[in-house]
């Protein structure tokens, strides 16, 4: 008969090998999604230098339909790093992820007590959101996902070709 220590060593030995293999295994597997690109850096110091793509929204739970579309200067939008259920992918031609922008689910309404605790949710079925999304020159769609369902893409590269070497703010319907 084994030891009690040994029974123990023997097995945390059995463990750190089978984790060791599983690791390595990990490391040859090939990524599954294209990398996204991180948004165009921006001079916080002189709104002049900037420039953004302005996108105005009509949301509902199954479709998306554009009402502002301009390209403007300024600064853009920092929604991003989050896990939040609406979400902006700004896609190129061949269809590859540049940036992607998250936002709190603009159909959800919370309303609150005095006390400052929320007291319930509401669902709207219709909403207008305003985002400034960065200005990449090669930006074809936008992707506009609720949830885990993609409830429409906007075409903005037709504004961005209208837009190209005229004066800022330049809107196209």
């Amino acid at each position: 008969m084994l030891s009690r220590r040994t029974r123990l060593l023997a097995v945390v030995v059995l463990a750190a090998s089978v984790l060791g293999a599983g690791a390595i295994a990990a490391q040859g597997a090939p990524p599954q999604a294209a990398p996204v690109q991180p948004a165009p850096s921006v001079d916080y110091t002189d709104p002049t230098k900037g420039a953004h793509v302005r996108l105005g929204l009509r949301v509902s739970e199954s479709s998306v339909t554009p009402t502002i579309l301009e390209i403007d200067r300024g600064f853009t939008s920092s929604l991003r790093g989050s896990t939040a259920p609406f979400s902006l992918r700004l896609r190129d031609s061949a269809g590859a992820v540049l940036d992607t922008l998250t936002m709190d689910d603009p159909l959800a309404v919370r309303t609150y007590d005095s006390k400052q605790n929320a007291h319930r949710m509401l669902r709207l079925e219709e909403a207008e959101v305003v985002v400034d999304l960065p200005y990449i020159d090669t930006t074809a769609t936008v992707d506009v996902v609720l949830g885990r369902k993609r409830i429409g893409t906007v075409d903005v590269g037709t504004l961005i070709q209208a837009c190209q070497g005229k004066q800022l703010p330049c809107a196209f319907m």
